[in-house]
């Protein structure tokens, strides 16, 4: 479980954040006496997180960290902490860092295995626009065998592409896009599934 304090501001109060296997709790109000938003095992549907610049008039003057969490029910906990000219910018990266890692080890797995039970069980599960097959994944509309399909990291976001055809693209940002963490997972799965097979086919 993971207890920490976390002040989304200089000019701001510390607020409590409490990651643990069954719930996830924040004390996002402005408000002492509103209760904190508080989200149950099972009530957990989406999850996004990312680093954003905060721009000054010439350069980037900051940083501001973010770890989003939505409902079932459409609630929303929006976790925010800055650092402005390099100020706590270690402290804070670590904090940011301990955040997703408490999340990624109870929560995240938890929406995962939802999309893999509802995959093992349709032969197909859709997550962002991005349909998974058994034997392929439909990116943009297009139709692209598991041995075709590309996958590339980048800085904040990542795509999967038909290697035949690298203009037939499709791009997943962790901070813009809800559960992008999950089609990265699936991706990955599905690709080390289907390379695993075609080496044991040459073999």
């Amino acid at each position: 479980m993971l207890e920490i304090e976390i002040k989304p501001n200089l000019l701001d109060r510390d607020r409590k954040l409490v990651i643990s296997p069954d719930i996830v709790s924040y004390e996002d109000s402005n408000w002492k006496d509103i209760p904190n938003t508080t989200f149950n095992k099972d009530e957990i549907e989406g999850l996004r997180f990312g680093v954003e610049p905060i721009q000054g008039y010439v350069f980037t003057i900051g940083r501001r960290y973010c770890v989003d969490m939505k409902g079932f029910d459409g609630r929303l906990m929006k976790i925010r902490f800055t650092s402005l000219y390099g100020i706590r910018a270690k402290q804070l990266h670590e904090k940011h860092l301990s955040i997703l890692s408490a999340l990624f080890n109870t929560h995240q797995e938890d929406i995962i295995n939802r999309y893999v039970e509802s995959f093992n069980r349709n032969s197909f599960v859709e997550i962002l626009g991005t349909t998974f097959k058994t034997d392929s994944v439909t990116l943009n509309g297009n139709n692209i065998l598991y041995d075709n399909l590309g996958f590339k990291e980048y800085k904040g976001y990542y795509t999967l592409f038909s290697k035949s055809n690298p203009k037939i693209y499709k791009a997943y940002s962790y901070l813009k896009d809800w559960n992008s963490a999950v089609v990265y997972s699936m991706s990955k799965h599905l690709l080390a599934s289907i390379t695993g097979e075609l080496s044991q086919q040459g073999t």
